[in-house]
């Protein structure tokens, strides 16, 4: 038993090993325990980013706070605004974000269907694509017409969780080289550091969600 044991701690580290191979690491904060992962996408010059993160909190108050539209620009790097357009059930919908650009760079928008699901082992995973269907685009910023992404919450016991937030998302509009590289770190760096800052502060903190189901609890 303890050999069978043992092949499958190793089976799994060389399986996750294998995932990570063309992955890049770009950025280390060892006191938040934040890494930042960058890797070339088929058919861009934009980089795909993947950042993790771990943390002690509840799936919940993560939820939460993903849910959260009106905080969105408080957490989320450069989201200027952050609006639901509809709720299409309690684990779908669709949202409308502004995301700042340093001038002379013009803003962008874009619209976004998310889905929520939760599998047996309490992980919870957002997927996230761009809807270029819902309604026309704004003449005041650009629309970012090609993203693709996911948060994955995935408790390891004693209170911790592993937070990723993976993203490859196409700007357009011709955005200068040296601003696409800076922010395919800075977006998850920032992202999930201020994360951790506001799922420790109420409402998140004590949050209870009825279609969450939190790993100490059970529910």
């Amino acid at each position: 038993m303890w050999l069978v044991t043992r092949l499958l701690v190793i089976a799994s580290l060389m399986v996750s090993q294998a995932c990570m191979a063309d992955w890049e690491l770009a950025k280390e904060d060892s006191k938040r325990q934040i890494l930042v992962y960058t890797r070339a996408a088929e058919q861009s010059d934009m980089r795909e980013f993947r950042g993790e993160m771990r943390l002690q909190t509840t799936l919940s108050a993560l939820v939460a706070l993903i849910e959260d539209n009106k905080a969105g620009p408080e957490w989320i790097y450069h989201c200027r605004a952050l609006e639901v357009i509809e709720q299409v059930s309690e684990r779908e919908r669709l949202f409308y974000m502004v995301t700042e650009a340093p001038w002379p760079v013009k803003d962008r928008d874009s619209v976004i269907y998310s889905v929520l699901t939760q599998t047996d082992d309490y992980s919870v995973h957002v997927d996230m694509q761009v809807r270029n269907d819902v309604f026309p685009a704004n003449d005041d910023f650009i629309r970012i017409t090609n993203m693709k992404g996911f948060w994955e919450f995935r408790p390891e016991g004693d209170g911790w969780v592993t937070v990723i937030y993976q993203v490859h998302a196409d700007p357009a509009g011709g955005i200068p080289a040296w601003l696409a590289n800076s922010m395919v770190v800075d977006s998850p760096y920032y992202t999930l550091k201020n994360m951790r800052k506001m799922v420790a502060k109420e409402p998140y903190v004590s949050s209870r969600l009825p279609h969450i189901r939190d790993i100490a609890s059970g529910e």
